[in-house]
């Protein structure tokens, strides 16, 4: 799996034949796992023990054990563990395999209409016993690997989509239409891989050819913070990492690296989002 400078994430072991990946991953440490991303290919959380939160599309979604959390296509998203023990499982899934070779009802009036964003369910799924019995039923037959587990597979699939359907879609708003804003990626890459320069919000409005208001509107209402704030949110994490692996740097080294010409305010903002300063998990570490 690889997570492009874009945010795109692409799962290199999805089989075109059989596009489907199930992973059951544990967890010990507080804070995100992985990085903020995307993917076109529709995916289910099941959180198996312990809290985390999934946050999808700038919403902090607080999540226990028997919840079930659903990506739709293109859905921003990273996940931030509260706990010290959390096992989840994930299942990601490219629907086109759903396709028929010949053009029916169930590939125009359904399957279709996902891939197109046309039909989304909501996030986070509670109390729907039969839904997790299908998934979990899902995971099973994934791992068993009995003959004939990919027909399970994908009459579990369909199962699956069917229960979403008819309990849990959500109105296609022009929100979700704007996540696939062809502004705003272009700006994630430019971010991405410029942010230890300086980078203002004029300059950014002008890639994006709007004005700063609208570019700053756009920014919150999919990423869910305005771009400056993005922008130090990504130095911050980047600023954590080098703290952890490089224990010889010295804070102003990290901040220097990270962007930040003051670093004080660096340091302020380090902990504002860590709650503990840089120089304080430094200390932690070495610790270790």
């Amino acid at each position: 799996m690889i997570i492009t400078d874009s945010g795109q994430m692409i799962d290199q072991n999805i089989k075109s034949d059989f596009p489907i990946i199930i992973r059951r991953r544990e967890y010990h440490e507080h804070g995100p796992i992985l990085k903020k991303h995307w993917h076109k290919e529709f995916m289910i959380f099941y959180i198996e023990k312990g809290t985390a939160l999934i946050h999808c599309n700038s919403q902090p979604i607080p999540v226990n054990a028997g919840d079930l959390v659903i990506i739709n296509p293109n859905d921003i998203h990273y996940v931030e563990n509260c706990c010290s023990h959390l096992i989840e499982s994930y299942i990601i899934i490219d629907l086109v395999f759903l396709l028929s070779y010949k053009e029916d009802v169930c590939q125009t009036k359904y399957i279709a209409p996902l891939l197109e964003n046309h039909i989304c369910f909501q996030n986070k799924i509670e109390n729907d016993e039969d839904l997790v019995h299908q998934v979990t039923n899902l995971i099973a037959e994934y791992e068993q690997k009995k003959l004939g587990y990919e027909l399970v597979i994908k009459a579990e699939v369909y199962r699956i989509l069917v229960s979403l359907m008819r309990r849990h879609t959500v109105l296609v708003t022009d929100e979700v239409k704007n996540r696939q804003h062809p502004q705003l990626r272009p700006l994630l890459e430019y971010i991405d891989e410029h942010y230890q320069q300086k980078i203002t919000l004029k300059k950014l409005a002008a890639l994006a050819n709007v004005s700063p208001y609208h570019l700053c509107r756009l920014f919150k209402s999919i990423i869910g913070m305005p771009p400056i704030e993005y922008i130090n949110h990504l130095r911050i994490s980047e600023a954590k990492k080098l703290l952890e692996q490089h224990h010889h740097l010295k804070v102003g080294e990290v901040a220097q690296i990270v962007g930040f010409n003051d670093s004080n305010y660096f340091s302020r903002l380090f902990k504002k989002y860590n709650h503990i300063s840089p120089i304080n998990m430094q200390k932690d570490r070495h610790k270790l």
